[in-house]
């Protein structure tokens, strides 16, 4: 996968992306969902493969996986809508939904291909589906 800047990832781009596919009207609102999700699914994988997924992202977002470091907790798609929801400016979670697979989209787009084959494959069905369906 291509990522969008030769010069490497930043953080205005990646932003604009997401606030442009989850269809939000400011920067602040992008910032807060990038950085929601990413908290939540940095709970959901091993350490290991957070540290293989933060070099494709812009600095100011790598902080956000690394911030858990615990052991991966097992959760669902369901607690994991919840746990983005409590930090954006919706609890519908149809709409969280949607938002946090704009996320996704974007991360397919950064992530190298093989790093998000072994992301889904420490995620639960429901969210590694989601997770695939994101990038259709």
């Amino acid at each position: 996968m291509a990522h969008p800047e030769p010069a490497g990832p930043t953080m205005a781009s990646f932003l604009e992306q997401v606030r442009q596919r989850a269809e939000l009207s400011d920067g602040t609102e992008a910032d807060r969902l990038a950085r929601a999700s990413l908290r939540a699914l940095s709970e959901r994988l091993a350490a290991g493969q957070l540290y293989d997924l933060a070099p494709a992202l812009p600095p100011e977002l790598r902080e956000e996986l690394y911030r858990f470091e615990g052991q991966a907790v097992a959760f669902d798609r369901e607690t994991f809508l919840d746990r983005v929801s409590g930090e954006i400016d919706t609890v519908d979670l149809d709409v969280v939904e949607r938002r946090v697979e704009a996320v996704f989209a974007v991360l397919l787009y950064w992530v190298p291909e093989e790093e998000i084959e072994d992301t889904v494959a420490q995620l639960p069905p429901d969210l590694a589906e989601m997770l695939r369906a994101a990038g259709e």
